[in-house]
């Protein structure tokens, strides 16, 4: 029995070193980052059946647990992705705040608003210059701006696609690093020793987990022999044990911007915009900003070709007696209303426009000259050949495929565009381009604010009051006119300029809100996990007492024990 005394301290006696080693441990990475608190667990050893009887064989550590909340990790995990992705995206959209104007750049709505300011003064006196000056200025604001603010957003899109290719190399560094640690803990923990948990190893993957998810969002599957699955939330792999799936940064395919694809397959890799710096940018890029410049395009097609529509059938105080459009022609053998080379081509319909020849000779038609247009059928070189069919007037394509009419010496104008032919192919136009990209004031309007047209000719005489306001009334009108040409939703320019700053406004709002809450979020889970997973010092200190008094106690068993084995040997002897 003596001998048993010996085996059983000596085996407290190695057992209350091991929790000691354990809680030395915990001591030591009481600061570290990512550590889980272990704790020894304790178990009596399988006694000895001996006559009927069970006779202890002192105790052993059965395993080295960490002190960890797997559902608390995960929430975790998954408020470190919204955390970063309303980071990104708060970043992101102040990033191109200057676009929607400050106190010292006026907004869209702002600049629109003078310019319809200047339109009533146009109005009001048609026959002062200054007026005229002051609307082209205006207009010169407008093209400026809404250039200038879709090339600040466009930036913002690139800045956000600058960023992806190197997050995604950090991605790709994280994921190696956890399939190299999920191998080595496959390997650790394949030992039959129950107590040979690889806790360190398991709490650097997943640290390196948390920084993942800070850059993507994750799924995650615990597997039975301790590895780990990680995929993406729309179901693709990226980890599985230790094998990996490389991401990378897609072509641009013309002018959109390249897609995050695995390497292995070129596919698309699905769901990343919902979490993550990367989804962050992903969703600014292809969402926020993208839309923004989409709408911005819309505000101005509908404001080029509203505007062109009423002026191209108008007149300004300047004589002129030759109109060259400003769009040309890819095909002029081909039907007007498909000309790949014209934006607005498809707004072409069945109609006609007048042709006015206000000067010259006794006019056969004083009434002016309808040109009709089929859609799917007149070409323009059949526009060319109408209009030069009228005395006084002859029209040609030019080699950059532009129609010219020229009056020779005589003053000609236009009225009564029922076909949108002259709005599309810009002949009199006030504005020029399609979309903000290539928003611009005509070219003639600008070099000659007298070409800005305020009056129409008379549908019956051809003649022009100095004092007649009808276009400019009409222009003036669109301030507050619901127009729609591009499928969207009908609205007044005034009012998607502000519908855009206002859509702008909700979405720094949201990304504020969400970043506020998922910061508090973060605050509450880190103090779950402190009080589940951290290190408390006097916890620590008093188990280590507790621990050491036993393991002196054991000594204590040997010595009194090696006493009576000594006294026993010594009768013996």
């Amino acid at each position: 029995m003596i001998l048993r005394n010996l085996n059983v301290a000596a085996s407290s006696l190695l057992t209350q070193q091991q929790a000691m080693d354990v809680i030395s441990q915990n001591i030591a990475n009481v600061n570290t980052p990512g550590y889980s608190r272990q704790t020894a667990q304790l178990a009596s050893a399988v006694p000895d059946r001996i006559a009927g009887r069970d006779f202890g064989n002192g105790v052993n550590v059965s395993s080295i647990i960490r002190s960890i909340d797997p559902i608390l990790a995960q929430s975790q995990m998954a408020n470190n992705s919204l955390t970063s992705l309303a980071q990104t995206l708060q970043q992101g959209l102040a990033n191109v705040e200057a676009s929607f104007g400050n106190l010292d750049v006026p907004g869209l709505t702002t600049t629109l608003d003078d310019f319809f300011v200047a339109q009533q003064q146009l109005a009001n006196t048609p026959e002062d210059p200054i007026s005229r000056l002051n609307v082209q200025t205006r207009a010169q604001d407008i093209a400026i701006r809404v250039s200038g603010m879709r090339q600040q957003l466009v930036d913002g899109q690139t800045a956000a696609d600058q960023e992806i290719s190197p997050l995604i190399t950090q991605t790709n560094n994280l994921l190696d690093q956890i399939a190299a640690l999920n191998k080595r803990i496959l390997v650790n923990e394949s030992s039959a020793q129950l107590s040979n948990n690889a806790n360190d190893l398991r709490d650097q993957r997943d640290t390196a987990v948390m920084e993942l998810s800070k850059l993507i969002p994750l799924q995650k599957v615990a597997t039975n022999n301790g590895g780990l699955i990680l995929q993406t939330p729309g179901g693709d792999l990226l980890v599985q044990n230790d094998t990996v799936r490389h991401l990378k940064l897609g072509p641009a395919i013309g002018s959109s911007f390249g897609n995050v694809e695995f390497t292995d397959s070129g596919l698309p890799a699905q769901g990343l915009e919902q979490g993550g710096k990367l989804g962050g940018l992903i969703s600014l890029r292809d969402n926020q900003v993208a839309s923004y410049v989409q709408n911005l395009d819309s505000m101005a097609a509908n404001l080029i070709f509203a505007v062109n529509q009423l002026h191209t059938g108008g007149t300004g105080s300047t004589v002129v007696t030759q109109y060259t459009a400003a769009q040309p022609s890819s095909n002029p053998a081909t039907a007007v209303n498909v000309d790949a080379n014209i934006p607005f081509a498809s707004k072409i319909v069945n109609g006609s426009f007048t042709l006015h020849v206000l000067d010259g000779p006794p006019l056969t038609n004083p009434g002016g000259t309808a040109i009709n247009i089929t859609a799917g059928t007149t070409t323009l070189n059949q526009i060319a050949t109408a209009i030069s069919a009228v005395a006084g007037v002859t029209a040609s394509v030019n080699a950059s495929g532009q129609l010219v009419v020229d009056g020779g010496a005589n003053r000609i104008a236009f009225t009564n565009d029922t076909s949108n032919f002259l709005a599309a192919y810009e002949i009199n136009a006030f504005f020029h381009g399609s979309s903000a990209a290539d928003f611009a004031v005509d070219s003639a309007v600008l070099n000659d604010a007298g070409r800005i047209a305020s009056a129409a000719a008379n549908a019956t005489t051809s003649d022009i009051a100095p004092a007649d306001n009808s276009v400019a009334l009409a222009i003036l009108g669109l301030r507050d006119k619901a127009v729609s040409i591009d499928g969207s939703t009908a609205a007044s320019p005034v009012q998607r300029a502000a519908n855009l700053a206002s859509t702008y406004g909700l979405d720094v709002a949201a990304a504020n809100q969400q970043l506020s809450y998922r910061q508090a979020e973060a605050s509450s889970l880190a103090s779950q996990r402190a009080s589940i997973s951290g290190v408390n010092m006097d916890e620590e200190l008093v188990k280590m007492m507790q621990f050491q008094r036993a393991y002196e106690a054991a000594a204590k068993v040997i010595q009194t024990s090696n006493q009576m084995l000594d006294s026993l040997m010594g009768l013996i002897r």
